[in-house]
């Protein structure tokens, strides 16, 4: 009995992720340059390889703080699960603070919506923006916009540089689209 394989067709290459980084980051340091202590959250596990590069793009004034919550919609499915889970969402004090949440994609809108709400209620940041790696629109069913957008993607099934179907796959170096069992 054959085993069907998962097959995986690269939509964004190593370099073209690292060059829009780039740019983003550009774009980061200039909105940050006049604000004082800018608190960078990542929102794991999606968005670990985008917060690493993204970071080190960013240049500013004071040095940024880096935290980590992690948030969950998909499980182990293609398609968001429609509720929010909240496995670790630990944050010290970063009231009245300047805040930039750093997400690998936003998707249906439900994840992104929660936790900015949250941090609105929680911490009343003084400025409170949100970098994604990945938009897609397509699936929106809450509205929600980002501050800065790497790529809008279709409404295809992406795994690589972070993103994941069933643990799998976040370690590839470039964006690709899964299909699963060869389809």
């Amino acid at each position: 009995m054959a085993t069907q394989v998962d097959s995986i067709r690269t939509i964004y290459s190593q370099p073209e992720i690292q060059e829009r980084i780039k740019e983003m980051g550009q774009q980061i340091s200039s909105d940050y340059a006049k604000l004082e202590h800018p608190v960078v959250i990542g929102v794991m596990k999606g968005a670990f390889c985008f917060l690493a590069d993204i970071v080190r793009q960013i240049k500013t004034p004071d040095p940024l703080q880096i935290e980590f919550v992690r948030l969950a919609s998909y499980g182990s499915a293609t398609e968001s699960s429609g509720s929010v889970q909240t496995p670790y969402l630990e944050l010290p004090n970063i009231s009245r603070r300047n805040i930039l949440v750093v997400e690998d994609i936003i998707d249906s809108g439900r994840t992104a919506r929660f936790f900015m709400d949250y941090l609105k209620d929680q911490f009343n940041p003084a400025t409170l923006k949100m970098a994604v790696f990945l938009d897609k629109p397509s699936r929106r069913v809450v509205p929600m916009e980002a501050d800065y957008v790497g790529f809008t993607i279709e409404d295809l099934f992406v795994v690589g540089y972070g993103l994941d179907y069933a643990e799998k796959y976040r370690e590839l170096p470039y964006l690709g689209e899964l299909k699963l069992g060869g389809g």
